[in-house]
Order: C-alpha cells, then structure tokens, then sequence
C-alpha cells in the first residue's frame, strides 16, 4: 500500500540521470545563492549535526581538561 506524505508545494522534484548530472545542478544553485544564504545554510547544518551528536552549541570553551605531564628522564 502507498503512503501518502504532505510535501511543501514550494520544492521541486527532479530526476537525473547521473550523479553529474546533479552534481553540477547542485553546484549550480549554491553559485547563484547570495552570500548570506550560504552561511545560514553552514550553519543550519553545524546545529543539526551538534544535535545529532549530543553536543552543546551554547557551551564556553571545551568541555574536556587539558593536562599536561612532564616526564623525567632517566
């Protein structure tokens, strides 16, 4: 039985017929994205990839210690 997904009317679907192909459609539509739109979509994608792995973006610094130890030689 096929299900049914309510998709947003504003996206379109494509189909290529090689990975090329849609490599250059893709490389294509980011050269013609402003500047802005580029770095909210980093960073969009940092913030998903922070939630994926548990890490806390709003964190100060580094969450581990760093220690350093002398060995004496001998």
């Amino acid at each position: 039985m096929q299900e049914w997904v309510a998709a947003d009317p504003s996206r379109t679907i494509r189909i290529f017929e090689s990975f090329e192909e849609q490599d250059r459609e893709t490389i294509r539509y980011w050269k013609a994205q402003p500047f802005g739109a580029k770095m909210r979509a980093i960073a969009e994608m940092a913030e998903a990839f922070s939630r994926q792995h548990g890490i806390d973006t709003d964190a100060q610094g580094p969450r581990r210690v760093t220690r350093r130890i002398q060995r004496t030689r001998g």
